[in-house]
C-alpha cells in the first residue's frame, strides 16, 4: 500500500478489549469448575450497563460458554491461545507469530466463536465506533484516497462508509472480526473486485507470506525508471516496468492480493499515456517556455515531474510524476527516438503567413 492509516484511528477499540477479557472470564470459570456468572456479571464491570440490554451477545456467550466445557483443559487452552494470538495483529502481518485458524479448532466451538465475534463486529455500528475510527482516519489523511490503490477517492463522513475490510478475513480469523487493529477502509474496487475473503498472510497452498500493516506503514514511491519508452501496448506507448521504493517483503503480497501492476498499466497507463502527453505540451506551450535544445527539454521535464510529485497522489499524481521522471531519465541518457517525439510535441504551432 502506498500509505498507512493513523493508528489513533484505532484507540477506541473497547468493544473488542472487552470481549476478549470475557472470554477469558469465561475460561477462568470453566477451568475452575465454577457455574457460569450469568449476565451481564460476566462482562467487565466498566461495561455492564452498556451491554446489559444487548441480549443477542449474551447468549452467544452462553452458548460459547457450553461449547468450550465440552473441551478438556488442553483443547481449551488451544482456543484461549487462538484468541490471543490472532489479536497479535503486527506480529502476524510481519511472519514474526503465526496463529491458528478457525477451521483448525475444535469443531463443537466453531459457530460459537464465528456468531460471538460477527455479532460483536455488528455492534460496531450501533455503537457508532464505525463511524468515529472512519472520520479519524479521513481528517488525518491529507488525500483521501485509498492506499491500497492510490486511484480511488473516499467519500466524506456523512456519506456512505466505504468498504470496511477484514483485513485478517473474519471466516478463519473471527477472533479479531471487531478488532479495530484489523479494520481497514479500502476502495470498492480493492475490496470487492481483489481483496474478497483472500487470505492475507497465508497463500493459496497455505503458506506463510508478509502483509503490510496498515497502521504501522511506511510509504511507498512508485517507480517506472526501467520502463521503455516505446513499444509496449502500442507501439508508441512504453513496455511498463514496474517497481516499488522500498521493494520491502510486503510487497509481493500486495501486488498478488490487490493486482496493483496489473491494474496501474492496463486502466491508468496505457490508456493515459497519450493524454498525458498531450497535456504536457499543452502545459508547455501555454507557459511559454522555449525548449529548443536537449537540455531545455530536460530541465522542461523536470519541472513538470516535480509539479506533479508535489501534488500527492491526488488525480493519479504519483503516476503521472513517475511517467516524467521515467522520459526524463532516458532523455539524460541520450534516448535520441524520444528526445525527438518530445521536442516535436512541445514545438508551437506554425505561425501562418500575414494575410493567408
Amino acid at each position: 500500500m502506498l500509505f498507512g492509516y493513523p493508528i489513533a484511528a484505532t484507540l477506541n477499540n473497547w468493544l473488542h478489549d472487552c470481549l476478549c477479557e470475557t472470554v477469558r472470564n469465561v475460561h477462568v470459570a470453566a477451568d475452575a469448575r465454577k457455574r457460569y456468572p450469568g449476565w451481564p456479571q460476566i462482562l467487565p464491570t466498566a461495561h455492564q450497563v452498556t451491554l446489559q440490554p444487548r441480549h443477542g451477545l449474551r447468549d452467544r456467550f452462553r452458548a460459547y460458554d457450553r461449547a468450550i466445557r465440552k473441551l478438556d483443559k488442553v483443547d481449551r487452552d488451544l482456543v484461549l491461545e487462538a484468541l490471543e494470538a490472532t489479536n497479535r495483529i503486527s506480529d502476524l502481518l510481519g511472519g514474526v507469530t503465526d496463529c491458528d485458524t478457525l477451521e483448525s479448532l475444535p469443531e463443537v466451538v466453531r459457530d460459537p466463536i464465528d456468531s460471538l465475534f460477527s455479532f460483536a463486529f455488528a455492534l460496531l455500528t450501533d455503537f457508532e465506533v464505525r463511524d468515529q475510527h472512519y472520520s479519524v482516519i479521513y481528517a488525518t489523511a491529507p488525500e483521501h484516497m485509498c492506499p491500497f490503490c492510490g486511484t480511488e477517492y473516499f467519500d466524506a463522513p456523512g456519506a456512505t462508509r466505504e468498504a470496511l475490510d477484514h483485513y485478517l478475513t473474519k471466516s478463519r480469523y473471527p477472533f479479531a472480526a471487531a478488532n479495530l487493529r484489523n479494520l481497514v477502509p479500502m476502495g470498492h474496487k480493492c475490496n470487492s473486485n481483489y481483496k474478497h475473503a483472500i487470505d492475507i498472510i497465508r497463500r493459496a497452498d497455505g503458506s506463510r507470506r508478509v502483509a503490510f500493516d496498515p497502521y504501522n506503514h511506511v510509504k511507498i514511491d512508485v517507480l517506472l525508471d526501467d520502463s521503455d519508452p516505446f513499444d509496449g501496448a502500442t507501439e508508441h506507448t512504453p513496455k511498463w516496468v514496474i517497481r516499488f521504493d522500498p521493494e520491502t517483503d510486503a510487497v509481493p503480497t500486495w501486488d498478488e492480493v490487490f493486482s496493483v501492476r496489473e491494474r496501474y498499466c492496463r486502466d491508468h497507463l496505457d490508456p493515459s499515456f497519450s493524454s498525458w502527453l498531450g497535456l504536457f505540451g499543452s502545459w508547455v506551450r501555454r507557459s511559454g517556455l522555449q525548449v529548443d535544445t536537449d537540455e531545455k527539454l530536460v530541465m522542461t521535464l523536470k519541472q513538470y515531474e516535480e509539479f506533479w510529485s508535489e501534488s500527492g497522489i491526488q488525480d493519479r499524481a504519483f503516476l503521472k510524476a513517475a511517467v516524467f521522471r521515467m522520459l526524463r531519465r532516458h532523455c539524460e541518457l541520450g534516448h535520441q527516438r524520444l528526445i525527438s517525439q518530445l521536442r516535436s510535441l512541445v514545438k508551437p504551432p506554425a505561425r501562418l503567413p500575414v494575410g493567408a
